[in-house]
């Protein structure tokens, strides 16, 4: 927790350093704003306040400090009268704006404008509408106001404003009239001073729940600052880092989201600058450029080729439900070296001619060109993927459907070079096939064969198979004749590809294949093998189709070396009669042609 929490604090500093941020800077949101709706008072020489217009600004994160946009109870107001537009324009209107200046009447300045404001509330809204619907913009739209004495001001201009969104964003950090603060040594500097307790919860990290008395020394909620330390100071650099991840490194991918948190091993200033002109340059490419291949691209994958292994990633999986923030999955010390493996691993796979087209054709037929990740985002475009990110995507496709948390274990055990149980990734697999298997659905087969061809290769060659190997390392090209390693797996693939040949006899015949449900809805094992390869031995005879002798040969053969020394269980014996009977056809030397 407190290594998480130091990294986030050592981000904000840097930024803060770097961008020579004041307190005020630090406190703000910015939240991809895309437009400002201001709306307009008019100061007299006498400090009479009266509204007079709605218009529309471009935003600009540089000048945000104008604004002084600051998030508060998503139920309640603001910290100012500044606030996103929500769903309903009249919701936010009533609850962000006109609510907060009913809130803060009892101050003198706020005062001025609050009997206006609601003496005019029906017009400023109507004119709220007219603007905000003539507004075609896909980020978010932000309702402010200005001062006119003569000159144009904003609510960062007055200090009234700024001392409000102060003195109200500390109050979360001890929970305002909870007190849970104390004088303490602050865990993250390491100085003597006063220190609050609710800091991690309200920046998000929450690691623990106050409201349940047995979670706090002494049975006493005000106690909570016991269990955390960390003062003002340190607060503002910790909601700085998490301002700077939420705006550079927050990643949404294949039904994840998760931070990526930097730390630096030496020369931080230095790495951090670089790091920083590497993301900026970045969110400027996304800001300018909507084409699908920009949603496609792993950012990630880019920045790691420009860092070398000065810097480490911590990588924070979570989910937000009624607001509320939860950490689902952390690892730490992932080093860019490694996720370049990754991604390099990925591209060079997908670029193995097996997953091109011409291959391809072959399984897919004639009408499909490229590779096989242009067919699938082609086909499933929920969660388009690229040649170095497709792993996540394929796990998420085998396993979600029955755990996300095992999805995201699985996730989490690659990322931190952890090698992965072989026999529960297979079971997960041969799931989804067998569910395609008894719904006929011969097409998702082909893709679910695909993907797990590309997904064991990948764990195979990056040595993350428990156990061991499954297959030597492939160095140029992938054939299949790898993985038939055994005499069972060689049996086994090309029993598949003689049924195929079989059902394929049986559909020109009948336009149908009575033998597919022959196969046990792809449960199979050495005794089911066994007994399968006389069955088709005898359909193939009964239409005179016995001129495979060259496959019948290899069948025989292997099955006899592996007897009594079957090296496959249930999955894996169904795996591998799945891929013969799926796959190209294996046997372009045999007699005859089906």
């Amino acid at each position: 927790m407190i290594i998480l929490l130091d990294a986030v604090y050592n981000l904000g500093k840097l930024n803060i350093e770097k961008e020579d941020f004041d307190e005020i800077d630090v406190l703000l949101d910015n939240k991809n704003i895309g437009a400002v709706v201001l709306i307009e008072f008019i100061e007299e020489s006498d400090g009479s306040i009266y509204y007079n217009k709605v218009y529309q600004e471009d935003y600009n994160s540089e000048n945000k400090v104008k604004y002084l946009y600051k998030k508060g109870s998503s139920r309640g107001t603001n910290i100012t009268p500044s606030s996103l537009l929500g769903k309903s324009l009249e919701t936010t209107y009533s609850i962000k704006f006109l609510k907060w200046f009913e809130n803060n009447k009892d101050n003198e300045f706020i005062s001025k404008f609050y009997d206006e404001i609601f003496d005019k509330k029906d017009i400023i809204f109507d004119h709220l509408s007219s603007i905000i619907d003539n507004i075609n913009i896909k980020d978010n739209i932000l309702i402010s106001m200005v001062i006119n004495d003569g000159k144009k001001k904003y609510l960062g201009d007055f200090n009234e404003f700024k001392e409000i969104l102060i003195e109200d964003s500390l109050k979360k950090f001890y929970g305002n009239k909870k007190d849970i603060k104390g004088n303490s040594t602050c865990c993250l500097c390491g100085e003597h001073k006063e220190v609050y307790g609710l800091v991690s919860n309200s920046i998000g990290f929450a690691f623990s729940t106050p409201e349940k008395v047995g979670n706090v020394p002494g049975m006493n909620i005000k106690n909570q600052w016991k269990l955390l330390p960390i003062c003002g100071d340190c607060a503002l650099y910790l909601n700085a880092g998490k301002n700077y991840i939420e705006n550079y490194l927050n990643f949404s991918e294949f039904g994840l989201t998760y931070y990526v948190i930097p730390t630096f091993l030496k020369d931080s200033e230095k790495y951090f600058a670089k790091l920083d002109l590497i993301l900026k340059r970045f969110k400027n490419e996304e800001n300018s450029d909507s084409s699908e291949s920009t949603k496609i691209e792993n950012k990630l994958s880019r920045l790691v080729k420009d860092i070398d292994d000065i810097i480490e990633f911590k990588f924070l999986f979570h989910q937000s439900s009624n607001s509320a923030f939860d950490i689902i999955a952390y690892v730490e010390s992932i080093i860019p070296s490694w996720l370049n493996e990754l991604y390099d691993f990925q591209s060079k796979i997908a670029d193995y001619n097996y997953f091109h087209e011409e291959n391809l054709k072959l399984i897919f037929g004639n009408k499909h060109d490229g590779n096989f990740i242009t067919l699938i985002n082609k086909n499933e475009k929920h969660y388009p993927c690229s040649t170095n990110n497709w792993y996540k995507r394929y796990l998420r496709d085998f396993i979600n459907p029955l755990s996300r948390k095992l999805y995201i274990d699985s996730v989490v055990d690659i990322l931190s070079n952890k090698k992965l149980d072989y026999n529960f990734l297979l079971s997960q697999i041969m799931n989804k096939i067998r569910s395609n298997w008894r719904n006929n659905e011969n097409y998702a087969i082909k893709i679910s064969i695909i993907k797990s061809l590309m997904l064991i290769i990948l764990l195979n060659d990056l040595d993350l198979i428990k156990g061991g190997k499954f297959m030597d390392s492939i160095t140029e090209e992938f054939n299949i004749d790898l993985m038939l390693n055994s005499p069972s797996k060689k049996a086994t693939f090309l029993l598949g590809v003689l049924t195929k040949k079989l059902m394929n006899i049986q559909y020109r015949e009948l336009g149908s294949t009575p033998f597919y449900n022959k196969l046990w809805g792809l449960s199979l094992d050495e005794k089911k093998i066994q007994k399968l390869y006389p069955m088709v031995l005898d359909k193939l005879y009964q239409y005179d189709a016995n001129y495979y002798v060259k496959l019948e040969e290899e069948i025989t053969k292997n099955l006899a070396e592996a007897n009594n020394n079957w090296d496959l269980n249930r999955d894996e014996t169904s795996y591998f009669f799945v891929l013969g009977f799926t796959l190209p056809d294996y046997d372009k030397k045999s007699e005859g042609d089906d």
